[in-house]
């Protein structure tokens, strides 16, 4: 099976103040979706618990091109379509029930051991799984240094409500983190076009997280830290 798709209908509490979805609910999506598709190919959350293995995000490369409304329908898609030694590259796209495309995203998942946490060949612990090449959007995941300068901080801490199940912050709410550390005034005359987030380290429970940001027109850069550790860098671009 090289390509899933699933029906949603957006919900109230799925949607910001304007009644379009949420940067976090398009995380919660993804992932839902994903967990569906990685089930049916058999390298799902079921066969990676049995052998304390799992599925780590790293990378996502996402456009934005109308954000879907309030009790809006929508048609998600996903599809592998690559892998690396220790990684898979997973697409995914959102059209609503006319088939325009409202987001398209890329992702990078690294596949590793849950107990020494270190990475572990897709080959040899994954059962062969087809793949469908087409990319949803064409990206490299490009790296980038982290900030030399910035232009403010944010500083908060990890709370309970930030833990998911494998007790460490939801890869959701770092890009949320980022878009919340700008002003009113700036997301007020901005919309969110294109996003880019390589996640580096987990934040855990009781941490303390700092966001620099820096402006460069309508270009923001974020990194994400605990003390001098680099947890995650963000690259937002707004129209």
């Amino acid at each position: 099976m090289q390509l899933y798709s699933d029906s949603y209908e957006i919900k109230s509490y799925e949607c910001d103040n304007t009644l379009h979805l949420k940067l976090m609910s398009v995380f919660n999506l993804f992932q839902d979706v994903a967990d569906k598709h990685a089930e049916k190919m058999g390298v799902g959350y079921t066969f990676c618990q049995q052998r304390k293995i799992g599925w780590v995000g790293v990378n996502y490369h996402i456009r934005f091109y109308k954000r879907p409304a309030w009790r809006e329908k929508i048609i998600l898609s996903t599809w592998p379509s690559g892998k690396t030694a220790v990684s898979g590259i997973r697409e995914f796209q959102m059209t609503n029930q006319k088939g325009m495309v409202l987001i398209d995203a890329s992702s990078q998942w690294v596949l590793i051991d849950l107990q020494k946490m270190h990475p572990l060949s897709v080959r040899k612990w994954l059962p062969d799984y087809e793949i469908f090449p087409q990319r949803s959007v064409e990206t490299t995941f490009p790296k980038r240094n982290p900030l030399s300068q910035f232009d403010f901080s944010l500083t908060i801490p990890v709370l309970k409500n930030h833990i998911d199940f494998n007790n460490h912050v939801n890869n959701a709410y770092y890009p949320v983190w980022a878009i919340d550390s700008l002003s009113e005034d700036f997301l007020r005359e901005r919309v969110l076009s294109e996003l880019e987030i390589s996640f580096k380290k987990p934040a855990l429970l009781g941490d303390e997280i700092t966001i620099l940001t820096k402006l460069d027109g309508n270009v923001t850069y974020h990194d994400i830290k605990k003390e001098t550790t680099l947890l995650a860098c963000v690259k937002c671009y707004w129209r």
